[in-house]
């Protein structure tokens, strides 16, 4: 299983700029759920996707623009948005900043500044049910940077963690993903009731042992035999005990 992309919705009224967008981000790896051209079946798009972020064209022609849409879709949902114009007027971004759009493009779209507008979003802006490790603490999901685009991991996906001297891989099952943080700066994110430290170098989640060996001092998690620290054995097996 691998892990879920990001959702991105875009409203973008031009039918050559729309077809860029959806090349651009297909290129870039993230899942395009949809493209509109009106506020209306824009507000039913969100609705019905729930996206990850929204590439908003500030020009669209219709009942209000898209910095009025921008401002009525976070009344109800506070979603990143991309703010993006054909115009470079200092106004049309200071309008933009105030409806919750956390990055701009200046069309014609291109890969590069589409990226980098991406990450600006995701990691500057707070979403609900969503982290990207910063202090706030772990929620359902959160974003990690792999291979040059943006990755979202569900918590539940997570079996455990491996640190790596100042980085630590996050194990879900199928995948390593490294990232830019210690073990110990993660394991004050993850929910303690679900995640336990079991050496210095390893933490797993609770449900996921599948056995454990006193013999050898090891916990089955994934297929694997993880050692299990002296320091962290008489906890290991008291938290056993109290889920039995």
């Amino acid at each position: 299983m691998s892990a879920p992309t990001i959702k991105i919705i875009a409203v973008e009224n031009d039918t050559t700029y729309a077809d860029s967008l959806s090349l651009i981000i297909s290129e870039l790896g993230y899942e395009l759920v949809g493209i509109v051209d009106n506020a209306l079946a824009a507000m039913k798009l969100v609705e019905e996707t729930l996206p990850d972020l929204i590439l908003m064209d500030t020009d669209i022609t219709d009942s209000i623009n898209g910095t009025a849409l921008a401002e009525r879709i976070n009344e109800n949902r506070r979603i990143p948005i991309i703010s993006m114009t054909a115009f470079k007027e200092q106004q049309t971004f200071h309008t933009a900043s105030a409806t919750f759009s956390r990055a701009f493009i200046i069309k014609p779209y291109d890969p590069v500044s589409m990226q980098s507008a991406i990450e600006l979003a995701i990691f500057t802006q707070p979403v609900p049910n969503a982290t990207v490790l910063q202090p706030q603490g772990m929620g359902d999901t959160f974003y990690i940077k792999d291979n040059g685009r943006l990755v979202k991991i569900r918590l539940r996906d997570i079996l455990m963690a491996e640190a790596d001297e100042k980085y630590c891989f996050v194990v879900t099952d199928d995948t390593r993903h490294l990232i830019n943080m210690r073990l110990k700066e993660l394991l004050e994110r993850l929910p303690h009731e679900d995640f336990i430290q079991v050496h210095s170098s390893f933490a797993v989640r609770k449900s996921a042992i599948k056995s454990v060996n006193l013999g050898e001092q090891t916990v089955l998690v994934a297929n694997q035999d993880i050692p299990v620290g002296k320091a962290y054995r008489e906890r290991l097996l008291s938290t056993l005990k109290l889920l039995s």
